[in-house]
């Protein structure tokens, strides 16, 4: 059950002096959800690569990305944030000129079933397609089945199988496509 009230939280677009928060959020999630499916070497090299702060500082700063917080507007906490991309980086078949990506969603654990990864995922989505209707994509964990039928729940379905490098591991990874 959530501990939050939807009511009292804002998401508005992150800026620079949120990369650490951000940073951290994605480290703690990222490591309590899969931290257990790597060797320390790798989930340290993933964690320096993919959460680090001057990597969501240059995240925030592109304009074909966008980095949304979900926070409370009264104590600046942060809750969880999402990443999204206009053009869509995974190797998907027959992937048009015009997809985007939904390249990350991550929310602390008192947020999990509140409706907040939701209403994240629509901030995405209606970005994304701002300029018009276009295939969204996503990659997904092949067996992180709750984020699979969440996802499915908004429209997505399974495009591909594919692997995701976690340091030197490749994980077993999913390509989910919203047409």
């Amino acid at each position: 059950m959530s501990q939050i009230d939807l009511n009292t939280v804002e998401i508005a677009f992150a800026d620079k002096a949120d990369a650490a928060a951000l940073s951290e959020i994605g480290r703690y999630t990222f490591t309590k959800k899969f931290g257990h499916l790597y060797s320390d070497a790798n989930l340290q090299m993933f964690l320096e690569e993919d959460h680090n702060v001057p990597g969501y500082e240059a995240l925030i700063e592109q304009p074909d990305y966008g980095v949304w917080k979900a926070f409370d507007p009264g104590s600046g906490k942060i809750f969880g944030y999402a990443v999204a991309a206009r053009k869509c980086e995974l190797p998907a078949d027959n992937k048009p000129a015009r997809a985007g990506e939904v390249k990350r969603l991550y929310l602390l654990d008192e947020c999990q079933g509140s409706g907040l990864g939701r209403k994240l995922l629509d901030e995405m989505l209606d970005w994304i397609e701002s300029d018009g209707p276009c295939p969204v994509y996503l990659s997904v964990y092949k067996y992180n089945d709750g984020a699979q039928r969440f996802y499915a729940r908004a429209g997505f379905a399974l495009h591909k199988e594919y692997e995701f490098m976690v340091g030197e591991h490749a994980d077993p990874e999913y390509i989910f496509l919203r047409p």
